[in-house]
């Protein structure tokens, strides 16, 4: 089987947290977006930009050899944990152990989940990674995650409609929080890489 190929679906950028009954809520972890491919025992990770993440394939086989699985594509974010949370810093200087946080799961053993609903998705995804050392990125319906994310000195949040597939007619939004620490000097450390 050969997967399709998958454009990442990028959140927009937004200063106001969408509210409605339509909506759910995740935390925005801060890392490199990664799309897990798996296809019969090899895998790799995909940027948001759609380029391999060679950096990672020890990550992506560890993932892959966990996970039960003939093929896969998973979207999510790769971190290093630190003990408040995810630590940017030491994923870009290859300073810790990276871990795959997933967010949603669009293909699964022959068949295309892009068609569903985020809530059908993820409750695929759940199922997957359950007891896997494949962390997975839970959702809330309650707005009130930011104002949590805002005290803890998180990166933000990114919220999604609960019925939409995943295509680009499709839009997330993610809500940063202003004034988050680890953003300090982020460009530069972009500029001299």
């Amino acid at each position: 089987m050969i997967l399709p190929p998958v454009t990442p679906l990028l959140p927009v950028r937004t200063k106001q947290v969408p509210v409605g009954r339509d909506w759910v809520y995740e935390l925005k972890l801060d890392g490199f977006r990664g799309m897990l491919r798996i296809d019969d025992g090899r895998a790799r990770f995909t940027s948001k930009k759609c380029k391999p993440m060679a950096r990672f394939d020890p990550l992506a086989l560890s993932c892959a050899r966990s996970l039960a699985v003939r093929n896969a594509i998973l979207d999510g974010e790769i971190i290093v944990m630190g003990k408040d949370g995810p630590d940017f810093n030491a994923l870009f200087f290859q300073r810790g152990t990276p871990t795959y946080a997933a967010f949603d799961l669009l293909w699964l053993d022959d068949r295309d989940l892009r068609p569903l609903p985020l809530w059908k998705r993820k409750k695929e995804l759940y199922k997957l990674v359950y007891d896997s050392p494949v962390s997975y990125v839970d959702h809330v319906a309650d707005p009130a995650l930011f104002s949590i994310v805002s005290q803890r000195d998180l990166e933000g949040i990114v919220a999604k409609r609960r019925a939409d597939s995943y295509c680009l007619d499709s839009t997330w939004f993610k809500v940063k929080v202003a004034g988050y620490s680890q953003v300090v000097g982020r460009w530069e450390l972009f500029k001299a890489s």
